[in-house]
């Protein structure tokens, strides 16, 4: 089941310009303010945030997610690795960007007691990494809420209670 995907670079672009808009809005007035502390403070924060939101995308685009009989692994710079039996909890949310929600992306968060990874639809193989994520969330008995178990009806994913017998 050895199986590896990436976050495509085409579904990164948007939040790449975002960051760029943020980082020029903030960053070239914060150059001619030099004489306002208080102005150049709020400048630099919100500079700041723009710069860790550009820093997470790379950090997304750098990573690899690979799931084999073990479990889901993400490789790359702040990799981490969630055994299948570790799952303890599963969240799955989607968020909608039009008001009628039938446009949005999900997330799926997936926590064991030490560790806790964080992927969106917009990965490739997503769907069946979600798929395998909530088979072993249910086979452990793991956490998940109201919107949780309706998101997973939403995406069409059944549960094989045939490894329960």
């Amino acid at each position: 089941m050895n199986n590896a995907q990436e976050y495509p670079l085409s579904s990164l672009y948007g939040d790449y310009v975002r960051a760029a808009i943020g980082v020029l809005f903030f960053g070239t007035p914060l150059y001619f303010v030099k004489d306002s502390p208080i102005l150049s403070t709020i400048l630099a924060g919100i500079l700041l945030v723009f710069i860790g939101f550009a820093a997470k995308v790379a950090l997304r685009q750098m990573t690899i997610i690979e799931t084999d009989d073990e479990g889901v692994i993400a490789n790359g710079p702040l990799g981490r690795r969630i055994a299948w039996r570790d799952i303890n909890k599963v969240a799955l949310k989607f968020y909608s960007t039009h008001r009628d929600k039938n446009e949005g992306w999900m997330q799926l968060t997936l926590f064991s007691k030490a560790e806790k990874m964080t992927l969106e639809s917009s990965l490739n193989g997503f769907d069946d990494i979600a798929n395998n994520v909530v088979q072993a969330g249910f086979h452990n008995n793991a956490e998940m809420d109201e919107t949780t178990m309706e998101n997973i009806a939403s995406m069409g994913i059944t549960i094989n209670m045939a490894d329960e017998a």
